[in-house]
């Protein structure tokens, strides 16, 4: 196609209807705008004469907008000469426009963010750069922080290796060696922005953790911690490099909480900056009394639930909304709290945790009795039973009372195996006691619960997904429990069948132990009972566990290491391998068996287990 080159005056030209450009044809003409008041109109429009002595704007709707802005805003004169490019009249306008568009290649994103680099390189400021392409220094500040990833990175980017969002994630750290191990550690499946930042900051805590919530960034950069920024993470302020400090600092913020807590009158107080179930599962827990609301408190809450009630029936998704929900639901909790009273047998029996809360402000769990409180409990109130005679009445031999009442206790027996509903009834109320009730109440039916806090053989208790379910399910439990241990009985009887099986299971699944301790055989009946649970759970262990550089295989020996990559990749040790260090050999296997379902002899059933003469013995 010939076309000849003409200036025209800015206000000859107008646009053309049939553009093939409809949508978001004006997005960034701000910016063009400024791009050619700093660097002159790089591209000439292409033109037609119009029938009105105008020339219509076939291709380059975008540059005459921008020119007609600049003209608005009195940086160009309205009869400023314009390049074009003028088409025969032979050539089809609307064929024109898409090959202008269509044809056109833009340049790829890693190509620009080198040249933002390669311009403040040069000498150019932010500020400067800015203002020449109408960007914000923000938008510059970024793409120059992409334009100094590592060359690996950016080719990775560009050949699709990488996407946006994980390039970026990349520019928390400044060190291309750095940026280039975690890009090859880390499988293509699990290359994540997530879990690049986590193997970019180990050791760090990102700003949303509860602990920088509570302290907050400008208290803990006061006292003189580090922060590693992240340009790219609107929600995340920053990392906190220094957590020995705010550690510190928000154990003085919770003792200095404590103190007021202490003042309430409990036995004990206690400050932990994890009250996790690893930390909860030893203690028993007991409730306040709960006292009757004063007419106006009502009242407060019939108003607030109304709200809340027409509030939660809207389709508005407004932060405004959702803020005034919370609001509805911590006053209506506050005016609940408000009729609780804790009775000072309650508080001369138990004690109180002060802690972070999940919503980064102070916890506190009060109720928690120790083992050693509830067993002096219980002992003494037996005691009390024991010596309590009828006043005025002589008391009949021991002989005789134990006789009579074998009688008593025959005749329940021989009734209630007649009665399934009602044993089941009994049981869940005799093993509830044991599990949810610290003191105050006791059952004629001998059972008793074990419980056996897998927590306590952990090196980790917070890693352990099936202790934090367990968890949650007892706190579940505890809320809808009777607080009075003396109601369990009467609420147990108006239960469905339904609600005491699950009732039952949660209290089975807190009596569960299949630890193997120092000396024990994998062989003995405990655990081969394990095995048979197992199986008829149908239990897949590996959804629940899997062995990490930290958890496993950095406990164990380069030999057993090897073994197991080999055992459940089926690969031969690569003479790489032998090289590494021992920790890098352990992450090395943790990202070369995270696919499989392989598992550690003492997570596997007796079938595919040791053999049964092993015993388990400490590794040192």
């Amino acid at each position: 196609m010939n076309t000849t080159i003409q200036t025209i005056p800015l206000n000859k030209l107008i646009l053309w209807p049939g553009n093939v450009r409809k949508t978001a044809a004006e997005d960034g003409v701000a910016e063009l705008a400024a791009s050619i008041a700093a660097h002159g109109l790089l591209n000439p429009l292409l033109i037609r004469k119009d029938k009105r002595g105008k020339f219509a704007v076939i291709a380059g709707q975008r540059r005459l907008l921008a020119l007609q802005r600049l003209a608005q805003s009195g940086r160009l004169d309205a009869d400023h000469g314009v390049e074009c490019r003028v088409a025969n009249a032979d050539a089809g306008a609307a064929e024109l426009s898409l090959a202008e568009n269509v044809m056109r290649t833009a340049m790829h994103p890693a190509d620009e963010f080198e040249a933002f680099r390669d311009l403040i390189d040069g000498g150019a400021s932010v500020a400067d750069v800015a203002a020449r392409f109408g960007v914000p220094d923000s938008r510059v500040e970024k793409r120059l922080k992409l334009g100094r990833l590592s060359p690996v990175i950016l080719n990775a980017y560009r050949n699709g290796d990488l996407g946006l969002e994980e390039a970026m994630a990349f520019t928390l750290s400044d060190d291309h060696t750095v940026q280039e191990r975690v890009f090859e550690d880390l499988p293509p499946w699990h290359c994540k922005p997530s879990a690049i930042r986590r193997a970019l900051t180990p050791g760090e805590i990102p700003a949303t953790d509860r602990r920088v919530r509570l302290i907050g960034l400008d208290a803990y950069q006061a006292a003189g911690g580090s922060v590693r920024r992240d340009l790219f993470d609107d929600r995340n302020a920053g990392y906190v490099q220094d957590a020995a400090l705010l550690d510190r600092l928000v154990v003085e913020k919770l003792d200095a909480a404590a103190g007021a807590v202490k003042a309430e009158g409990w036995l004990w107080i206690e400050s932990a900056i994890d009250a996790d179930y690893a930390a909860l599962s030893r203690f028993s827990r007991v409730h306040p009394q709960r006292g009757e609301l004063s007419d106006e408190a009502r009242a407060a809450i019939d108003i607030l639930q109304a709200e809340y009630d027409s509030l939660a029936e809207t389709e508005d998704d407004s932060d405004e909304r959702a803020a005034r929900l919370d609001e509805i639901e911590t006053r209506l909790d506050e005016i609940e709290a408000s009729a609780e009273t804790w009775p000072a047998e309650t508080l001369a029996l138990a004690g109180a945790i002060v802690t972070v809360g999940s919503d980064g402000g102070i916890e506190v769990k009060r109720g928690l009795v120790r083992p050693e409180d509830s067993r002096k409990a219980k002992k003494a109130a037996k005691a009390q039973d024991a010596s309590a005679v009828p006043a005025g009445e002589k008391p009949l031999p021991s002989t005789l009372v134990a006789d009579l009442s074998a009688h008593r206790s025959a005749a329940i027996s021989a009734t209630l195996m007649k009665r399934p509903d009602v044993a089941l009834a009994a049981t869940v109320h005799a093993l509830a006691l044991d599990l949810f009730y610290a003191y105050g109440s006791d059952s004629c039916l001998r059972l008793s619960l074990k419980r056996t806090p897998a927590g306590d053989a952990l090196s980790d208790p917070g890693a352990s997904k099936a202790l934090a379910a367990l968890h949650a399910e007892r706190e579940r439990w505890t809320s809808r429990l009777p607080q009075d241990a003396a109601q369990l009985w009467p609420w147990c009887l108006e239960q469905k069948r339904a609600a005491l099986l699950d009732l039952l299971a949660v209290i089975a699944a807190s009596g569960i132990d299949a630890v193997i301790a120092k000396g024990q055989s994998p062989g003995s009946a405990r655990l081969a009972h394990a095995d048979a649970l197992i199986a008829a759970l149908k239990l897949d262990v590996a959804g629940w566990y899997r062995p990490s550089a930290h958890g496993y295989f950095g406990r164990i020996g380069r030999p057993a290491i090897l073994a197991a990559i080999e055992e459940a990749t089926g690969k031969k040790a690569a003479p790489a391998w032998h090289k590494l260090t021992r920790a890098d050999l352990a992450k090395r296997a943790e990202k070369m068996i995270a696919p499989t379902k392989w598992l550690p002899a003492p997570l596997r059933s007796a079938a595919e287990s040791q053999p049964e003469s092993t015993v388990y013995i400490d590794a040192a």
